[in-house]
């Protein structure tokens, strides 16, 4: 599998800035992933102290050392909003399109007091714009179970197409592409 290599560690729009983790994101992302609402279709809550203890002994930095990985933050106030990733989905697991099974993923979280505000849209489009800067064009996918409504709708809105639908982690996933390119060129706002 190719790694992914992103050129850029900061992304801006109006309402909000991608960038890699800091420590004042500690009490946000702990808060975020420990919420049984935010990870209602991600096989639910990580226990809150476990999580705190981990990424203290690794650094909150490591949340966001892949290259393709992304705090999502205010511009103003710096505070984290979310997380957002683009990378490439492992071969071994169901859900691509390619035989070669080398294609980009792209993926949020996003906190509870943040939705509803179109910031996951924003995001998702600044990320697949500001790669396809820099990457030839490819596939790209998402994924989400089914079931989960909201994140549908946002990735038709960005332009995933329907592809298929498979079975992962005892749920019915929905499997969406596109092209990085096509997909870059959607504006949001």
């Amino acid at each position: 599998m190719a790694q992914l290599d992103l050129p850029f560690t900061r992304a801006r729009s109006e309402r909000i800035l991608l960038r890699k983790a800091v420590s004042v994101d500690l009490d946000a992302y702990v808060e975020m992933s420990a919420d049984p609402e935010v990870r209602r279709y991600l096989g639910g809550p990580v226990s809150a102290q476990r999580l705190r203890a981990r990424i203290e002994a690794r650094g909150i930095a490591s949340v966001t050392d892949d290259p393709g990985a992304f705090v999502i933050a205010e511009p103003s106030s710096g505070q984290l909003l979310g997380t957002l990733v683009l990378e490439r989905r492992s071969a071994h697991r169901r859900g691509h399109v390619e035989p070669d099974a080398d294609e980009l993923e792209v993926s949020y979280l996003l906190r509870r007091r943040s939705w509803g505000q179109g910031l996951a849209t924003e995001a998702v489009s600044l990320l697949l714009r500001t790669a396809a800067a820099h990457l030839p064009d490819q596939t790209v996918l998402a994924v989400t179970q089914s079931s989960n409504l909201l994140s549908l709708a946002l990735a038709q809105r960005i332009g995933f197409a329907y592809a298929a639908t498979f079975t992962e982690f005892d749920a019915e996933q929905w499997l969406g592409v596109g092209r990085l390119h096509t997909l870059g060129a959607v504006e949001q706002g």
